[in-house]
């Protein structure tokens, strides 16, 4: 079996935070100002917090607890998506190197 390599694996990892943290950011930006775009950033959000939306709707990013346990819940979600995202990046690779191989 192939060693997963660290480094693409947090490339992946943080650009999946800042492209979240810029979202979310945006949608409190937006609900303070009462704009109707937040019908847009709204399930754009409910698809990032996926994996861990599914012990409770409110996770990782509307949490009634402290900043610290929202940062947990974060990262642990942000890890999970990671993984697949990973995954599937060296799962397309794997494919695209044998159908060249048939060729």
């Amino acid at each position: 079996m192939k060693k997963l390599k660290l480094r693409p694996f947090l490339i992946v990892f943080f650009a999946l935070m800042v492209i979240q943290f810029v979202i979310v950011f945006i949608d409190v930006q937006l609900t303070k100002s009462k704009s109707d775009l937040t019908s847009i950033t709204n399930p754009i959000i409910a698809i990032f917090s996926l994996p861990i939306s599914g012990i409770h709707r409110s996770l990782p990013f509307y949490v009634h607890e402290s900043l610290y346990i929202r940062a947990v819940y974060w990262v642990v979600n942000l890890f999970i998506q990671s993984a697949v995202v990973y995954l599937v990046i060296l799962g397309l690779q794997r494919v695209r190197r044998k159908l060249k191989k048939l060729k």
